[in-house]
């Protein structure tokens, strides 16, 4: 199992990498320096990219080496893969001898099945200079840093290759960020969530790549509170960032998944505030986020879904300028994930969780975080229970702004309840999830219809002014008769109790 960090460089920035005084102090050595060639194979169909493996053989020097790997896992930017690898005598891939060191079963009957090794074609090539250091952090941990310099070859299409990795040998992946920290305070680095492999398969096939919905959340009655912490909060990194990707290539449902993972965490650090604050710098980041993303967002759902309600008009030229201003700010969130606050971001969470750095300024010996989570959870779902259930007693169904806060806390709650999911009894944490959930949705409806009704009015100066005035007007009725039908979902959720 290999784990290593991968960080974006810029084409500009590679010869500073290759220079950096901390590597070089680190290395206490002179880099290697090696000139790869890989070919990646797999069948017409792309049997081995679909089963989740790669099948590589690199040329280094006067040597062949054949590599599989596993697709990816781990969390965001942390690359944990399974690798096999063996020497060849020439060029051409021989699974079935890399077959025999490989202990998985699945894996080793797909290296076998004729129909798989008999169809192997080259389907991709990169040609990359590699830089590599051997690194002995400060606490004795190694580190392989590799800076890679090339092009990914696919038919007669390029792509360029800058990438530094840094590999962990063995111990705590915390030291990673830590490092790739300190070179990003002098070098602008961004998180690589794809390998060259995934690239190089993106570049055979146009589709969008596909959104990530959130896995669930393992946890075991034998973890400690502060370890479903870490478990929760890398969970929801990885939703977060695996859609990047989709982001970066305007796919609306990635930036709904995107959101979803970001609302997420942002509710697990609210429910763990008094246990685990983060650091003020860090949360202020996460909000900035937020608000990056909420805006195309909001006028995504007004033009693929709000608009499509409206029945009884034409609105074509309106879902037309709605759609236009939805790609203007799908656009202006290409700089928003490049820049160097938002890599920022993702590493100080990642060394965050990973490295439990809650414990920093001490924990005390009676903290709930070093109980059992089944024992210390109930607290934390009691009071996004109760938080709910207060709100829903003060709600006017008619004022907006406090439907929107119920709204929230109802997400808290269904959250909390997902989060620990496993160590609450099935059938009630099932009843209670769905009865949230059916909120929500009612909630969610009405919220955004009063946020289309607001930005239906920024519309008005430039928009079509008849086709608007009708949509507001629909807009508006709806919202009214669907409020009159919230209080039996509101009740349904008073009634309901996850924990005392």
């Amino acid at each position: 199992m290999e784990t290593e960090l991968k960080l974006k460089v810029a084409q500009g920035d590679l010869d500073r990498v290759r220079d950096h005084a901390l590597l070089a102090g680190l290395a206490g050595a002179t880099p290697e320096e090696h000139q790869l060639n890989d070919t990646y194979f797999d069948t017409p169909q792309l049997d081995l990219w679909r089963n989740g493996l790669t099948l590589r053989v690199r040329g280094d020097g006067d040597r062949w080496i054949q590599t599989v790997k596993t697709a990816q896992g781990g969390s965001a930017g942390l690359h944990e893969r399974g690798e096999w690898e063996c020497l060849l005598a020439g060029p051409e891939p021989d699974p079935v001898t890399l077959a025999r060191q490989v202990k998985p079963k699945r894996i080793a009957e797909l290296l076998r099945a004729p129909n798989i090794v008999n169809a192997l074609r080259p389907v991709f090539n990169n040609t990359t200079r590699r830089t590599q250091w051997n690194l002995v952090l400060p606490d004795g941990q190694q580190v392989e840093c590799s800076l890679d310099a090339g092009d990914i070859h696919v038919g007669g299409r390029n792509a360029p290759i800058g990438e530094l990795e840094l590999e962990l040998k063995r111990g705590d992946p915390t030291p990673l960020f830590a490092l790739a920290l300190s070179l990003h305070q002098d070098i602008p680095l961004q998180i690589a969530n794809d390998s060259k492999a995934a690239r190089g398969y993106a570049l055979l096939d146009s589709a969008l790549p596909a959104p990530v919905k959130a896995l669930p959340v393992h946890l075991t009655k034998k973890m400690r509170l502060e370890e479903a912490l870490q478990c929760m909060g890398l969970n929801c990194l990885q939703q977060l960032e695996a859609n990047v990707p989709g982001v970066l290539e305007g796919s609306v449902e990635s930036l709904h998944q995107m959101r979803v993972g970001l609302r997420r965490l942002r509710a697990l650090l609210d429910m763990f505030e008094d246990l685990a604050p983060l650091p003020e710098p860090v949360r202020d980041s996460l909000e900035w986020l937020s608000g990056e993303l909420g805006a195309a967002r909001d006028w995504d759902v007004l033009a693929g879904s709000t608009l499509a309600r409206v029945k009884g008009a034409e609105l074509g030229s309106l879902v037309a300028s709605a759609e236009l201003r939805a790609r203007e700010l799908h656009r202006a969130l290409l700089p928003t994930l490049r820049q160097p606050r938002y890599t920022q971001l993702i590493l100080q969470l990642n060394g965050w969780f990973h490295g439990r750095q809650w414990r920093l300024d001490g924990m005390p010996k009676d903290s709930p975080l070093r109980q059992r989570a089944h024992e210390a959870m109930a607290p934390l779902l009691h009071k996004a229970q109760q938080r709910l259930k207060k709100r829903i007693a003060a709600l006017d169904e008619n004022d907006a702004p406090a439907r929107h806060r119920v709204r929230i806390a109802a997400k808290k709650a269904r959250y909390a309840a997902e989060f620990f999911h496993d160590l609450l009894p099935a059938k009630a944490s099932k009843r209670y999830i769905g009865a949230l959930s059916a909120l929500q949705d009612k909630l969610g409806l009405l919220n955004d219809l009063a946020v289309e009704d607001t930005l239906l009015a920024e519309l008005a100066a430039h928009g079509p002014a008849d086709e608007i005035r009708y949509a507001r007007g629909y807009v508006t009725a709806t919202s009214e008769a669907e409020s009159h039908h919230l209080r039996a979902a509101l009740d349904d959720i008073a009634r309901l109790k996850l924990v005392k």
